[in-house]
């Protein structure tokens, strides 16, 4: 099994550099609702099966706009890739720097306060996604947020079954690609390539008794 992650397209909204509390809150809404500039570079899925996609504008458009020819059926979204929300941390009036918001905002979601989501409730539903991946067990790409797609990498290394290939260290670009391999042994005789041992596959219990049987 293959995961292919991205992240969107380059959002079209233009931020402000200084916000009070209630004008950053209406800014999230407004990047959320925003979308992308036009994407050049259509590409085929190739031998991945299953594209799913956030809620979100801009990655649905990512999604139709890298694979134009992609089924309809073949696209799905799910709430369990949207970005972490982040608002304001507190009710100031006074104008503050964009990136004091960013950085307050976050710190909160670390450490479980003050914000929709806290980082245990992010790593709840990156597991939650895996364990639907690994059940239907296909080929996927997932078009995603920067900042969920980095807690999801780390969900997906701590299983220990995933091999990382990735061209940044910190950060993930928009648009930038991030690929996934089982390295679990596979049955290699069945459509979905099942694990060893999986109860539902003839091929994977066959081989995985011939594995254990062998001198």
């Amino acid at each position: 099994m293959k995961i292919l992650l991205i992240r969107h397209g380059k959002s079209v909204m233009k931020w402000e550099t200084r916000y009070t509390s209630e004008e950053y809150n209406k800014a999230c809404e407004e990047y959320d609702n925003a979308g992308i500039f036009p994407i050049d570079a259509a590409q085929d899925t190739g031998d991945y099966e299953r594209i799913c996609v956030s809620t979100k504008k801009r990655a649905v458009q990512t999604a139709k706009q890298l694979f134009p020819s992609a089924p309809e059926d073949m696209i799905r979204q799910t709430p369990l890739l949207d970005e972490v929300p982040l608002r304001a941390f507190d009710s100031s009036p006074k104008k503050r720097h964009r990136w004091v918001y960013e950085l307050m905002g976050r710190l909160q979601w670390r450490f479980g306060s003050g914000q929709d989501e806290s980082y245990g409730e992010t790593k709840v539903r990156a597991d939650r996604l895996i364990e639907e991946i690994e059940k239907e067990n296909r080929n996927v790409i997932l078009v995603s947020h920067g900042f969920f797609l980095e807690v999801l990498l780390r969900r997906l290394k701590k299983r220990g079954r995933y091999e990382v290939y990735r061209s940044s260290l910190i950060g993930i670009a928009p648009l930038e690609k991030i690929r996934v391999i089982d390295k679990q042994p596979h049955c290699g005789g069945c459509r979905h390539n099942c694990p060893l041992k999986n109860p539902g596959c003839v091929i994977g219990q066959d081989k995985a008794a011939l594995l254990n049987h062998s001198p």
